[in-house]
């Protein structure tokens, strides 16, 4: 009887010293600054700022309160800790990248989406894994992909251009739509796979509308840690998750088969990395799991990122007039009617098309903070940091930072991409939309194309505007996602080129030759000439020769 009395005491007396006395009274990280902390269960997620605010909204709050390292204690008083420091940003990302190891809320259900694959591994593993498919993404690659982004963007085109019909505009779900594009794009430059996602039920897109409508909060994913049984409970919203994940698994392993035994490489992403993964020795080559784990992470990563972000670009557009206006304009400029298939030098021309996309980034990033532990004793900004304490680089919060963005950091104001002042203040540690260092998103260069192709289509072809009384909430947690979604009034954009040049007057004197070779502006009635871009080309390189 004794001896159980003691066993149970013990316990007590353990977990009371490990979640309470320590953390509370003998921590070294109790020095750092941080908000108080009044419950034992919950820690800091139990009052405000977290109670009430989205994650990445309670971090703007800490920052300016306690500076660039904050504490906060999270279930069970976990302590963690917020850096916004920029030396030690360098550090953590990039000076000394491998010394701090991924840290995830709940690595098991990250292992689920991502198996083993470069999102999950450490040290030499990923190096290794990072070696094999580093040049597949390189940008002359990514380049000869160009004209699938487009082409998408004109299958999204004549989507809603038959949803709009006859009628002046109509209210559209943007979110709706989306996702099935860029995962059908994925599907083709990833894979050299069609999955038919806006043409039919596919259940790859209604597996991951499944995974990603679970956007839980941080405190929930940290429960699951501590109660996994949870997750295991049969009901219906946990057999449809295990369900979809099987989906993503099946056809990610049916893809890598498909490729292995194909007898004739591809340009897709995958066809790359094994071509790149067979001439390497055996002991430096991806595994078989591994392959399916990058398919796996380029199906959820590879389209939910540009999915979300091209989302929020329409929804900033629709709410700033002026920067739609000049956005298409400058579009216009290039895609002269609308079917034209742009190219990549010429997307890459589009100076305030890039300052839209990176504006968009920089006020909604893809996530809303990147997560590192600790993998020793150490000390950062004077203080004692103990192995393993959690670290949060606070994406959100940082490209909110006035002293690097202005005082307008709140608001989006793409111009602000050409300021000179700014742009000199802007670095690899505090633009962070796919991380930095050696383990930033090895397909930020795609994603930054696919971008710029998709919404130069869209934007030359619909005009957009909010809807009165429409709300939804920003969900800042794993993933910077609309909820439930947006929805945008849409009109078609007449076919014609948009010139703000004054009308020309047309002379019957036959042409001359000019000493000074500048060009004769000539803008085709599109109901005569419908392809304004052949016809302009043909104006703008002919050369009228002197006189004899």
């Amino acid at each position: 009887m004794y001896f159980y009395l003691a066993a149970i005491v013990a316990i007590i007396s353990y977990y009371l010293y490990k979640f309470y006395i320590y953390p509370l009274y003998l921590s070294p990280l109790r020095k750092i600054p941080g908000p108080p902390v009044d419950n034992l269960i919950l820690g800091n997620f139990a009052s405000p700022p977290f109670l009430n605010k989205e994650l990445g909204e309670a971090f703007v709050h800490l920052v300016k309160q306690y500076g660039g390292i904050v504490r906060f204690h999270g279930l069970l008083n976990e302590q963690n800790l917020i850096i916004s420091d920029q030396k030690l940003i360098q550090q953590v990302l990039l000076s000394r990248s491998y010394d701090y190891p991924k840290f995830f809320l709940n690595k098991a259900i990250v292992k689920e989406l991502f198996g083993e694959g470069i999102v999950i591994a450490e040290g030499d593993s990923h190096k290794r894994q990072r070696n094999v498919m580093t040049p597949s993404f390189a940008f002359a690659n990514v380049k000869e992909m160009a004209p699938k982004f487009v082409q998408a963007g004109h299958k999204l085109k004549e989507i809603w251009i038959k949803q709009i019909g006859d009628k002046e505009e109509e209210r559209i779900t943007i979110t709706d739509l989306i996702p099935k594009i860029t995962l059908d794009i994925i599907g083709l430059v990833g894979f050299n796979y069609e999955f038919n996602s806006t043409s039919s039920g596919s259940e790859l897109a209604q597996a991951f509308k499944s995974i990603v409508s679970r956007n839980y909060p941080p405190l929930y994913i940290a429960l699951l840690k501590f109660f996994p049984f949870i997750r295991l409970l049969p009901t219906p919203s946990n057999n449809k998750y295990f369900n979809s994940i099987k989906i993503i698994a099946n056809i990610s392993e049916k893809l890598v088969v498909e490729q292995n035994n194909s007898l004739v490489q591809g340009t897709d992403f995958l066809s790359l990395i094994i071509k790149a993964n067979d001439n390497l020795p055996v002991n430096d080559q991806l595994t078989h799991k591994e392959l399916i784990s990058q398919v796996m992470t380029l199906l959820l990563a590879g389209h939910e990122t540009t999915s979300n972000a091209l989302s929020w670009a329409l929804y900033f557009l629709a709410k700033h007039p002026d920067a739609q206006d000049r956005l298409r304009k400058e579009v216009s400029e290039v895609l002269t009617n609308r079917d034209y298939f742009p190219t990549v030098d010429e997307i890459e021309r589009l100076k305030y098309l890039e300052c839209v996309i990176k504006e968009t980034l920089r006020v909604i990033p893809p996530v809303s903070a990147l997560l590192r532990h600790t993998s020793k004793d150490e000390i950062m900004n004077g203080y004692l940091v103990t192995k393993n304490t959690p670290l949060w680089i606070p994406v959100y919060t940082i490209h909110r930072d006035p002293l690097i963005w202005g005082d307008d950091a709140e608001d989006f104001n793409p111009s602000r991409w050409l300021d000179p002042e700014v742009k000199s203040k802007i670095t690899h540690t505090n633009f962070l939309p796919f991380g930095a260092g050696p383990k930033n998103c090895l397909g930020m260069k795609m994603a930054y194309l696919e971008f710029k192709s998709l919404l130069s289509v869209i934007i030359r072809n619909f005009e957009f505007k909010l809807v009165e009384g429409f709300t939804f909430k920003t969900k800042l947690g794993a993933l910077s996602k609309p909820s439930p979604g947006i929805d945008l009034w849409m009109s078609n954009v007449p076919n014609s080129r948009v010139v703000d040049d004054p009308p020309i007057e047309v002379s019957e004197q036959p042409l001359h030759h000019n000493p000074d070779r500048s060009r004769v502006q000539i803008v085709p009635d599109v109901a005569v000439y419908p392809d304004t871009a052949f016809v302009s080309r043909v104006a703008f390189s002919a050369v009228i020769p002197p006189p004899p």
